[in-house]
């Protein structure tokens, strides 16, 4: 089931004797995009059918949305769709019969542990077949949607993707970290990266590695991996997020974005600039936020100096464990928390194209990211 990136097709395959953790012992050791075709069959959420899901969900309310299809052209943006909160039993039901090429209906991104009143066997299961015993349903997340429901091309900040198809055909292009798709993080979405060009035209998708997992299906996505997904016809899936090593540096690097984001960006017309369902935190929450990840990065470190390496990330990271850090020396080494008053004031429309390609330029270059935050950690920390 593994695969390279040759001519941008699975043109090789390596077969494996799989026993009991193929997560440790094969995703994580080969450290590329893999499929493990017809590999869950047995498993119990694999045997869900839209009947079946109808009659569990029956009662939820989740956030639908619609749009027209992605073929090319225009880049997609989540602004430019339509959300209405809907019954997720009626909308299996009406998945059934969707007949609709010209929208698409997609209820993506459901957490497990907000599905509260379902059937009880809807919640038990769990990823073990992996050699994940300890990640089940409350760690997982449900996407359904009909034919032409996508999601945009984008890289996730944190852990790895590991992806099963249960209902349908869902198209996968995939690119590694280090292809050029013109990053950036507006509109915002905390943990998202999102591509700025149409990622369809033949210069992009011809690099492109493309995947179309069927029901039984497996797919893992490594860390930092750009992906765009389509659903060719009704589709049903659920998927986990596993955390790794260097996810407590990239989430203070995550929070430096949101604060910048946040300072900058005009708070009062926040729709131009936040995608549906993100909310603007204050200047006290973005300090908050900021000292609880250089928090993380102190316990995840060994209590030294030591530059991590992860092998999926593909960078070293340089952890610092020291003294506590303080809000007088948050606001010394980074002046933008006592400004952020300031710079939403007087701030005309024009500005904002620049203000853009500020932000841009500094949180979606990984080397000025990577200083900034070193940077902080050894001025809270007392270093050089």
């Amino acid at each position: 089931f593994g695969s390279d990136m040759s001519e941008g097709n699975l043109n090789s395959t390596t077969r494996y004797e799989i026993e009991n953790d193929v997560f440790n012992s094969v995703l994580m050791k080969e450290n590329c995009v893999s499929v493990l075709k017809n590999f869950i069959t047995d498993w119990g959420p694999a045997l869900w059918d839209l009947d079946y899901l109808a009659e569990c969900t029956i009662g939820q309310t989740v956030t639908v949305k619609s749009g027209k299809p992605y073929s090319g052209g225009q880049v997609p943006k989540e602004s430019e769709c339509c959300f209405k909160e809907q019954d997720l039993g009626e909308f299996f039901r009406y998945l059934k019969t969707y007949n609709d090429s010209s929208t698409f209906y997609y209820a993506g991104y459901t957490h497990f542990a907000v599905l509260n009143n379902t059937a009880p066997n809807f919640h038990s299961f769990d990823w073990s077949w992996a050699g994940l015993k300890d990640v089940g349903s409350s760690k997982s997340t449900l996407w359904a949607g009909s034919a032409g429901s996508f999601t945009p091309c984008h890289k996730d900040s944190y852990g790895c993707n590991l992806h099963a198809q249960l209902v349908g055909q869902k198209e996968w292009l995939l690119w590694p970290p280090e292809h050029d798709l013109c990053p950036t993080r507006l509109p915002y979405e905390e943990s998202s990266t999102f591509c700025s060009v149409d990622v369809l035209k033949e210069m992009y998708a011809k690099s492109a590695l493309r995947i179309v997992t069927t029901p039984g299906d497996v797919i893992f996505i490594p860390k930092h991996w750009w992906h765009l997904t389509r659903n060719l016809d009704t589709s049903v899936s659920i998927n986990t997020w596993i955390d790794l090593a260097s996810d407590s540096f990239d989430r203070l690097q995550e929070a430096i974005t949101r604060l910048l984001v946040c300072a900058l960006k005009r708070s009062d017309s926040p729709e131009s600039w936040l995608n549906p369902g993100e909310e603007i935190s204050s200047a006290k929450e973005n300090e908050m936020l900021l000292k609880q990840s250089i928090s993380q990065c102190r316990q995840s470190s060994s209590g030294t100096n030591i530059f991590k390496k992860d092998i999926l990330g593909g960078k070293s990271y340089l952890l610092i464990d020291k003294a506590a850090s303080t809000p007088e020396n948050l606001i010394q080494c980074f002046p933008l928390l006592s400004q952020t008053t300031i710079l939403n004031e007087n701030k005309s429309e024009k500005s904002e194209d620049i203000i853009d390609t500020l932000i841009n330029s500094i949180v979606c270059d990984s080397s000025i990211m990577d200083s900034i935050a070193n940077k902080l950690l050894k001025c809270i920390h007392g270093g050089e």
